[in-house]
């Protein structure tokens, strides 16, 4: 080079470099090309400044979703292995990597014995949606680890502590027990009962391949709307082989189309799947939905299997809570606490 300038990149809060020009020949920098290289240099700067800050707003976004999204799995912890039930539990994220839900699942043995299920999904998509599934999630393992009582009265009691302790919020709860009492042991059935507060029906799967949906016609509204209302449980006789799928919206919504048609698409993935081990069914309808989820998921499947039979080794091994191995599980008329399976 014969001639040459080189002019400082200065960003907002530092220098990013230097633009340099050179000429092969002898050349004089006249008054209007030294105008012309400092607005260059300029421009250049804050092209690279705004690509920084993207790039560093991209960098935090993805930081912060997934502390958000480790804390949240955090809570959604391994279900038990009852004797003869087998649970599977699955958690997927919405697409939207800076986002974090109020979705949710447990599944646990409750003091008397009951194995209990429960879904639910906090009303909005951020961080404090998040952290009000929490709170509801650890104030229902409590309540019904505790009191042993039936699903309504479960759902109720957490409603009024909810609202008791400042926890203003809207969420749709699922929970589910099953219990056995001798009648039923004699027969090789179990009893599942449940109470609905304005989450989707669960699914049943029967081992004939027969899927329908536990929805009766009185339904009761969603948690944090009336602290006062009544709540109704709601029982089937669950045959051997029978599954149980609850799930949260981000399984079968979906931009332009119908929750009918998500409901229906997803009865009939499951009669598709209906011969395939638990923890597969579970797999393979993530699978299906794929990486277009709009929403997040919590999934949970129960299977019952005979108890007078050798426990499956798909089910694993059985780990029952002490003093829980030789419970009776029948829910008297009093509406005494009851346990089972």
């Amino acid at each position: 080079m014969h001639a040459w300038a080189a002019v400082p990149l200065q960003g907002r809060r530092q220098l990013l470099g230097c633009v340099t020009l050179g000429f092969t020949e002898p050349h004089s920098w006249s008054g209007s090309e030294r105008e012309l290289l400092q607005a260059f240099a300029a421009l250049t700067a804050q092209a690279l400044d705004r690509i920084g800050a993207h790039a560093a707003e991209h960098a935090a976004l993805a930081e912060v979703a997934g502390i958000a999204e480790t804390l949240q799995r955090s809570m959604l912890t391994a279900p038990p292995e009852p004797d003869h039930l087998q649970i599977a539990v699955r958690y997927a994220a919405a697409s939207s990597a800076a986002e974090v839900g109020g979705d949710w699942y447990d599944a646990f043995v409750t003091s008397e014995g009951l194995t209990t299920l429960v879904v639910g999904d906090v009303t909005g998509h951020d961080m404090r949606a998040a952290a009000v599934m929490g709170q509801l999630r650890n104030l229902l393992r409590g309540i019904a680890f505790t009191l042993g009582e039936p699903p309504a009265r479960a759902l109720a009691a957490l409603d009024r502590a909810a609202a008791g302790l400042g926890i203003d919020t809207v969420a749709t709860v699922v929970i589910a027990q099953i219990e056995v009492d001798e009648a039923h042991r004699a027969a090789g059935t179990r009893l599942l009962r449940w109470s609905n507060a304005g989450h989707l029906p669960p699914l049943l799967l029967t081992a004939e391949g027969a899927v329908s949906y536990l929805q009766p016609d009185d339904s009761d509204v969603v948690l944090g709307w009336d602290p006062s209302t009544d709540r109704h449980d709601h029982e089937l006789v669950l045959p051997v082989g029978a599954t149980v799928l609850l799930f949260t919206d981000g399984l079968v919504e979906r931009r332009g189309a119908s929750l009918e048609h998500g409901l229906a698409w997803l009865a009939g993935a499951v009669a598709e799947l209906a011969d395939a081990p638990l923890e597969e069914l579970c797999d393979a309808l993530l699978e299906l939905v794929g990486d277009h989820l709009d929403d997040d998921v919590a999934l949970l499947a129960l299977r019952a299997y005979a108890e007078d039979e050798p426990r499956p080794a798909e089910a694993g091994p059985s780990h029952v809570p002490a003093g829980h191995e030789a419970v009776q599980a029948a829910r008297p008329e009093n509406d005494a606490p009851s346990e089972g399976s």
